[in-house]
């Protein structure tokens, strides 16, 4: 869950796209596409695994590994969303980079603004989905953690009842 929210951490902002200086948002792109697709795998293969094994010792698959595993495959689905607006914002700076590196037409700086937006607006959506992943992990943590705790010992409603002398002296007086 903090590797998700960490990759989303080190996605650039808007105030650090900008087409015509040499800022590293590709390689920020290709970072985080890199880490992400190596905790997507993570995921799948995890959920895989799980399965396989519930099927070769299924006594062994508890209600908690299930509830786990579960966590798990629900997080592949916004982080899924998320590689996917990364890759529609390496479309669009794959764009911007050619609108940078051609002549000036008329509409240019326009282009430039429109796509800059429209690059900008794919990493904030691969962001939202990243901190949802995370977020949901961690609820899915916490409560499974919580279902895990013993129960605390019961208070004593009444008073102890004190028990009665196995000494044989004590019933022939």
């Amino acid at each position: 869950m903090n590797e998700l929210a960490n990759v989303a951490d080190r996605l650039p902002l808007v105030t650090q796209i900008h087409p015509t200086s040499r800022s590293s948002t590709t390689e920020d792109l290709e970072d985080a596409i890199r880490d992400l697709t190596s905790h997507f795998t993570y995921l799948a293969y995890t959920v895989a695994t799980r399965d396989r094994q519930a099927r070769r010792y299924p006594r062994r698959h508890t209600a908690q590994l299930r509830e786990g595993t579960t966590a798990l495959a629900r997080a592949a689905a916004p982080t899924g969303r998320a590689l996917a607006a990364l890759g529609e914002a390496v479309n669009a700076a794959g764009r911007l980079h050619h609108l940078t590196h051609s002549p000036t037409e008329p509409g240019h700086a326009e282009d430039l603004l429109h796509t800059r937006n429209v690059l900008d607006g794919h990493i904030t959506r691969a962001r939202t989905h990243l901190f949802a992943a995370a977020r949901q992990l961690r609820a899915d943590a916490h409560r499974l953690l919580t279902a895990q705790a013993p129960a605390a010992p019961s208070a004593l409603t009444t008073l102890p009842v004190p028990a009665a002398s196995a000494s044989p002296r004590g019933h022939g007086r």
